[in-house]
């Protein structure tokens, strides 16, 4: 006797899939079509700016580079960015390991304050960190911006670290001890090489955040000569309008989201693994 297939899931899946499509579209257009425009002229812009550039010409990105000083730009963004990712790293796994692996009283309290922060707005501490860094003499200092990213990285970064350290087993602490490691030993050799995807996890998610701040990097950073990347790409855009330069303004805004692009699509298995070892599953 023949059974009636179930036409709910297959509804459900082609639904799922024409949402999916739609969400790849409305993703993808747009960077397609900036993308396409940093290679057109002024001229092009003006005649139809829906239409394909005549040529691959590389102007445009010359243009941004010199005129808003890109280049120091990107490496500021590039000092900013790196040292603070690598600090939060290493502080919010040691935070995450001694919480979940050392039981001392006030362990659970101080996780919970880390969960906590998840919940409050950054932008409730622009001011009280503004009055700070005046106080300790590192306003308008790459070392107080460092720290200010720092800071408002910690909560989620320890709360994705000790997700990642509650699913290790415990077994391969305790036979490092017997081998004659010390505490330090069995964290940076045994078990921070075991919580490597909860590691790139924070890394990818702390470093598009930052890379593409401008609130704060604004705030904490107002000095010409030390303007991050999107700081820089706002006097660019202000340049482009008052010029009319466009493709200037289109080339700045590719050089801007290639990194973020390029780093996602090499690491998005690692942040796939990070995120379901770490119980965030969607």
């Amino acid at each position: 006797m023949k059974t009636k297939k179930s036409v709910g899931p297959v509804l459900s899946r082609g639904a799922i899939n024409f949402l999916m499509c739609l969400y790849a579209v409305l993703v993808i257009f747009p960077m397609a079509w900036t993308i396409m425009s940093s290679f057109k002229s002024t001229k092009e812009f003006y005649a139809n700016v829906w239409a394909l550039p005549k040529s691959l010409d590389l102007t445009n990105f010359t243009n941004a580079w010199k005129t808003a000083d890109i280049g120091t730009n990107i490496l500021n963004s590039l000092i900013i960015v790196g040292a603070s990712v690598v600090l939060t790293m290493v502080l919010a796994a040691m935070i995450a390991y001694a919480i979940t692996r050392f039981h001392f009283r006030g362990a659970g309290l101080i996780g919970k304050l880390f969960i906590v922060g998840l919940f409050v707005p950054l932008v409730l501490g622009t001011i009280p960190e503004f009055l700070i860094l005046q106080k300790l003499h590192l306003y308008d200092t790459r070392l107080g911006l460092i720290l200010v990213y720092t800071a408002y990285s910690m909560p989620m970064s320890v709360f994705i670290m000790m997700s990642n350290f509650e699913t290790l087993p415990s077994t391969y602490s305790e036979a490092a001890m017997i081998d004659g490691c010390n505490h330090f030993q069995v964290f940076f050799k045994v078990m921070l090489p075991l919580a490597k995807s909860g590691l790139v996890t924070i890394s990818i998610f702390n470093f598009l955040w930052e890379w593409n701040d401008y609130i704060y990097a604004m705030t904490f950073l107002p000095s010409a000569t030390k303007r991050t990347l999107p700081v820089g790409l706002v006097k660019l855009t202000s340049m482009a309008m008052y010029r009319t330069d466009w493709g200037a303004l289109f080339a700045g805004l590719v050089i801007v989201m290639f990194p973020s692009v390029v780093i996602y699509i090499l690491f998005q298995n690692q942040l796939q693994a990070g995120m379901n070892s770490g119980g965030i599953k969607g």
